[in-house]
């Protein structure tokens, strides 16, 4: 059936859209069946560090021994599963007395309320060494997908999320517990695009040795790239930045030939400029995996050249194999190294190139989502459901929704716009 939508009506859900997470609980009325799953105890207290990152009156606090698991039940909105989900964003902050709280390595499972069985390794985050008690943090979990699947499989209805944060004995609260909603993604393997991620300092994004980097609302939104969020990194001494769970589930480095992104560099005088990728291991080491390649010569070399300060530019990566050692091949943070001292910058649209060529998945993705325009209107054909954002050429976001497969129009004035990164003219 054709389905005509609105401008305004699109605009309203464009709006509507922006915070892509649901709300499991946020504990203002009480614990709603929160407990400790084990070694240890649980409250419901008056928040203890107020601030202007978490105003909330009430939150849960815990009294950890053990590596305790709290216990949260999730309800979710009617025809949904956790498999709509690509997560867990909680907010915690470690309160006085809790020793050595840096680098410390979370994790999440799933619980099944009715037979209490147990699932781990649903998902693991970990923050950095800047951190400090009584500061409220956002925490980032995302799925792995295999185990999320397994568990699903197992048809069990009345689910709680198990959040353990890692150490024997800790003190602490936690707030604000919701799911992020999968992204539509115009390129299956996307790594990072910041658009669900809270304002601010992410615990998926660190810089290890010197520097800062926090998610920011995107300040040059024409050209390329019309995302309305990205990575901001102000770097000391050629730190990397890494980059948590960036290899997909299932996945090694030897599955990709390279990546690509976009970089925009804020301010000039840092021209012929090499960018390095690779891992971070558990312990510390940085294995060196991928360089820009020299177009003349073939051979490692600048991934830039003269650029313009304030635009975006297109940079691509080779993963040389024969770097990939087996130490290496299996580690899920992922490094990027700009090598220039004190220059700040900004990352976008982190995508993996597989070694199968990626014009398969851009072949799908055409097959799955055909747009043309017309006289007033977008047309849109979808072989399946999907999220569709239109944007004008200059980079205003003038609609999103999520639409099922089938035929639909968009009423659109006359001009460029850009659909799920395809431009498209309506006259």
């Amino acid at each position: 059936m054709k389905k005509t939508i609105s401008l305004f009506f699109a605009a309203c859900l464009a709006m509507g859209i922006q915070a892509q997470v649901y709300m499991v609980n946020d504990f203002e009325s009480g614990l709603n069946g929160a407990n400790a799953a084990w070694g240890g105890e649980v409250d419901w207290v008056d928040n203890p560090c107020s601030s202007n990152d978490n105003a909330s009156s009430k939150v849960l606090k815990v009294v950890s021994t053990s590596y305790a698991n709290v216990a949260i039940p999730v309800t979710l909105p009617e025809g949904k599963t956790l498999a709509d989900y690509s997560g867990v964003r909680i907010q915690l902050a470690i309160l006085d007395n809790s020793s050595d709280i840096t680098w410390v390595t979370n994790q999440l499972g799933l619980m099944d309320c009715d037979t209490y069985e147990n699932t781990f390794n649903v998902a693991d985050c970990s923050w950095g060494t800047e951190v400090s008690c009584n500061t409220w943090m956002t925490l980032d979990f995302n799925f792995d997908e295999s185990v999320l699947a397994t568990y699903l499989a197992g048809n069990h209805i009345n689910t709680s999320l198990l959040i353990g944060i890692g150490r024997e004995q800790f003190t602490y609260v936690i707030d604000n517990v919701r799911l992020i909603e999968k992204e539509q993604l115009a390129d299956a393997n996307t790594i990072f695009t910041f658009e669900t991620m809270e304002l601010g300092e992410t615990s998926r994004c660190a810089m290890p040795w010197h520097g800062t980097c926090s998610v920011v609302e995107n300040p040059y939104t024409a050209g390329i790239n019309s995302s309305t969020k990205a990575l901001q990194v102000n770097s000391g001494d050629c730190s990397p930045v890494t980059f948590s769970e960036a290899l997909p589930t299932g996945k090694t480095w030897k599955d990709y030939t390279g990546l690509k992104f976009q970089l925009c560099i804020l301010e000039s005088g840092f021209e012929w400029g090499y960018i390095d990728m690779g891992v971070r291991t558990e312990s510390g080491n940085h294995i060196k995996l991928g360089y820009a390649v020299d177009e003349t010569t073939e051979s490692e070399g600048h991934a830039y050249r003269e650029y313009t300060p304030g635009e975006w530019f297109e940079v691509e990566l080779k993963i040389d194999g024969a770097l990939v050692s087996e130490e290496a091949e299996a580690v899920r943070t992922m490094y990027l190294c700009l090598m220039k001292n004190g220059i700040a910058y900004l990352y976008d649209n982190l995508t993996l190139i597989p070694a199968s060529s990626s014009a398969v998945v851009e072949r799908e993705l055409v097959s799955n989502l055909k747009v043309y325009g017309a006289d007033n209107q977008i047309n849109l054909s979808l072989q399946k459901d999907m999220q569709v954002m239109v944007y004008s050429i200059d980079g205003r976001l003038v609609f999103s929704q999520f639409l099922s497969s089938g035929h639909h129009t968009v009423d659109l004035p006359r001009g460029v716009y850009i659909v799920n990164r395809e431009k498209v003219a309506v006259f």
